[in-house]
C-alpha cells in the first residue's frame, strides 16, 4: 500500500477516478489529504493528473511543481 499525502490547494484541479473512494478517500491532516491507495491506484492517479514520482515528491510533469509526497508501507 501506498501512503498519499497532496497538498490541499492542489486537490481542486485533479482527477481521482483512479482511486477506490475518490475524493472521499482522504481525510485532512494539517494543511494536507491523505490516502492510502494500492500501486495500480497510484499508477493511475499519476497517470490522470500528469504527474511523475521523484524520490517521496509528487510533481507536475510539464513545471516541476511539487503537489504531494508519499511512502510505501
Amino acid at each position: 500500500m501506498i501512503r498519499l499525502q497532496l497538498k490541499q490547494d492542489s486537490m481542486i484541479s485533479m482527477f481521482f477516478d483512479d482511486i477506490h473512494g475518490g475524493r472521499s478517500s482522504f481525510t485532512p491532516q494539517g494543511d494536507a489529504m491523505i490516502a492510502t491507495v494500492s500501486k495500480e491506484e497510484f499508477d493511475g492517479f499519476l497517470k490522470a493528473n500528469n504527474l511523475i514520482s521523484y524520490r517521496n515528491t509528487l510533481k507536475t510533469y510539464e513545471d516541476g511543481l511539487v503537489h504531494g509526497e508519499f511512502s510505501v508501507e
